[in-house]
């Protein structure tokens, strides 16, 4: 990755396992740190506004991962495991056996997120697998690959906001570094049950996984008025069963869960860039009640409506 898009990155080096990187191109700007706390734990620290669409491809090297994201506008495919769109304020752990393709395609827009790769021997032993549920992988099938979405704690956005904002150096950073990155280890294995892991992948046709995209990008364009399930069978003609299974494991979530997600994020792009009332916002995007529409987003992006649009006019 770094020989292909990052070449001409400026490298800083507080130690071999402290190595950051500062880039400027035509394709976009950003800096990345990779911290190795030992060879089966590390992070990577990335603030990234890309201006071009660009894709990096990469062989999966038995790691389990926690990809803490504050934003984003891209997708993971997974050779025929999975196509997944990475979008808004979300957390996505997966496991991408030895030898298993990741084709990483993003598009213009930020992307900042905290990125803990751990082996599943290490991560047995931080959990102690005597009182630990069984590892995700081991309740898998297809090579245990999985793809799951969780939403973000605020604190774990505050531990993510901690590693971006790090002023230290040398021994220190990578220590302070740890200690955030197990706090948002536990953020993660504190917000996902053990009884809620994903079964073996069901195998989807070509012309399966065409419909669901194709459902997917339908959901986008009616946030106000859904198509039912019901609704989808019929006009892209699937089983009701195979569209929700098949819809949950190529988008990563269920299509109420899809439908709730990009109403949140189209919200967060109007407070962004529109000064419309909040209670106008609410109902263009599908929420009859300002009141239901501030928890929904508070439990989302972990701070309500007016919270987030203070923080937009402060940048």
């Amino acid at each position: 990755m770094r020989e292909s898009l990052f070449a001409d990155a400026a490298v800083t080096m507080d130690a071999p396992d402290n190595v950051s990187l500062a880039f400027a191109t035509t394709l976009g700007h950003g800096r990345l740190d990779f911290i190795e706390f030992n060879p089966d734990f590390n992070v990577i620290i990335s603030d990234c506004r890309w201006l071009e669409n660009g894709e990096i491809t990469y062989a999966g090297e038995d790691w389990v991962r926690f990809n803490f994201c504050l934003d984003a506008n891209a997708r993971f495919q997974f050779e025929d495991r999975g196509d997944f769109a990475l979008t808004g304020c979300q957390l996505r752990m997966f496991y991408q056996p030895s030898g298993l393709l990741c084709a990483h395609r993003f598009t213009p827009g930020r992307s900042v997120c905290a990125t803990i790769s751990i082996k599943q021997t290490h991560l047995r032993r931080l959990l102690d697998t005597e009182t630990a549920a069984p590892l995700p992988t081991e309740q898998s099938g297809d090579g245990g690959f999985f793809f799951r979405r969780l939403g973000m704690t605020p604190q774990a956005v505050r531990a993510v906001g901690d590693l971006l904002a790090m002023p230290h150096r040398g021994a220190l950073k990578r220590l302070y570094a740890q200690a955030k990155s197990e706090e948002l280890l536990v953020s993660a294995f504190s917000a996902a049950p053990a009884n809620d892991l994903p079964s073996a992948p069901l195998r989807l046709r070509e012309t399966e996984r065409t419909r669901l995209l194709e459902i997917g990008r339908l959901l986008e364009t009616r946030l106000g008025n859904p198509p039912t399930v019901s609704e989808l069978s019929r006009r892209f003609a699937m089983n009701r069963n195979k569209l929700a299974y098949g819809f949950r494991q190529l988008h990563g979530c269920s299509l109420t869960e899809f439908v709730t997600r990009h109403r949140l994020e189209t919200a967060w792009r109007l407070l962004e860039d529109t000064d419309r009332p909040i209670s106008e916002i609410a109902a263009g995007v599908g929420y009859a009640h300002v009141q239901s529409f501030s928890a929904a987003f508070r439990r989302h992006f972990g701070v309500a409506p007016r919270g987030a649009r203070r923080q937009v006019m402060a940048q």
